[in-house]
């Protein structure tokens, strides 16, 4: 790894000496004010320092070696004849068993529902709630073939009928920020939620990015700032959103993106919360990846309580395999859902959640 100090006037100067000499991959470890020149400590000019790196280790190519063939045993005759012994006796007492009644009957069909729930990676507790009291499909015909599905799906659709979007405010400015893990989406479905806002509804926009780890993240949604025609203000600091949610206090709505955090890294998720923490009415969506798995899911849910998100947001609902993961969450943690976002394109790919659509999704054969 590549570590550099860069030394500059303002904060976009040194981010233009961090992208020209490390690259747009670089990783901003470290950035403070200080004073330079000047005597005693006076009359100094106000500079910036920012310490970046960027990885530069070669990719290591792990050869494989060949597994070791296992030994070759020789079977003894006796211990043949024992085997065919136990395998005799173990039939016998399968068939005494059944005879008895105490092994299933081999013809009891599963039930096709409840197969389809555990495809979908609906927990199997959760599963067996759902399907508590409903007529069993194997034997229903004709037009009642579909009533336990029916039935089913008004069960899951009621499991999600806490559905609320972004609400402008009648007056006033609504402030609302994206947090997660790194990779699932943040800065795309901000750029898609502003595009929305300001191009379809019409109204006034900013964005705000706190996202300064990665030089890309920001040049990103810059771009899109600039397409859709918002303004976008970085942030370094708690105190400097505070300025900036001050500052735009004309608009309807302010969307702050943040950068992406571990949940398994305490520091970083007690510095998302004090930088939130600057304005107690800050709306927080939590975002998640719809093909996480659910154990995966639970751990990120749990660890970023801390930032108190009121809503779940979930992404690339188009690279899932199956969205059983959603109903698990939202099963044991009743909180409210706001968007699915269904691929890159901007501003298209998003959706309020309807929880019938949601429910057939995550039924899906």
């Amino acid at each position: 790894m590549k570590v550099k100090l860069f030394t500059a006037q303002n904060m976009a100067e040194a981010m233009a000496q961090v992208k020209q000499d490390l690259g747009r991959d670089a990783v901003i470890l470290h950035t403070r004010r200080l004073k330079k020149g000047g005597i005693l400590g006076f009359f100094g000019r106000e500079m910036v320092e920012v310490m970046a790196a960027v990885d530069t280790a070669p990719v290591k190519v792990v050869e494989k070696k060949p597994p070791m063939s296992a030994p070759i045993s020789v079977a003894n005759p006796n211990d043949t004849k024992i085997t065919a012994l136990q395998l005799e006796m173990s039939t016998m007492r399968r068939m005494l068993e059944q005879m008895m009644g105490q092994l299933p009957e081999k013809n009891k069909q599963s039930s096709p529902l409840m197969d389809v729930l555990l495809k979908n990676d609906v927990d199997p507790a959760v599963a067996a709630d759902l399907m508590k009291g409903l007529p069993d499909e194997n034997s229903m015909v004709g037009d009642d073939a579909g009533t336990a599905r029916n039935l089913l799906i008004d069960r899951i659709a009621n499991c999600l009928t806490k559905i609320n979007g972004i609400d402008i405010l009648p007056s006033g400015c609504k402030a609302v920020a994206l947090i997660g893990p790194t990779g699932v989406g943040k800065t795309t479905t901000i750029a898609k939620l502003a595009a929305n806002f300001a191009l379809k509804e019409g109204y006034k926009v900013a964005l705000v990015t706190a996202d300064t780890y990665r030089i890309a993240a920001v040049e990103q949604l810059k771009t899109y700032a600039d397409i859709i025609g918002v303004p976008l203000e970085i942030v370094y600091s708690p105190d400097e959103l505070k300025t900036a949610l001050f500052r735009h206090e004309d608009k309807h709505l302010v969307l702050i993106d943040t950068a992406g955090r571990s949940p398994g890294n305490h520091y970083q998720l007690a510095e998302l919360q004090a930088l939130l923490a600057v304005n107690p009415y800050i709306e927080t969506h939590l975002v998640l990846n719809t093909a996480t798995k659910y154990r995966d899911a639970l751990e990120i849910v749990n660890k970023f309580s801390i930032c108190s998100p009121q809503k779940f947001l979930f992404t690339k609902v188009d690279e899932a395999s199956n969205l059983g993961t959603i109903l698990n969450l939202v099963y044991h943690f009743p909180t409210y859902l706001s968007y699915l976002t269904t691929g890159q394109s901007v501003p298209d790919d998003i959706e309020l959640i309807d929880s019938i659509k949601l429910a057939n999704m995550i039924l899906r054969d």
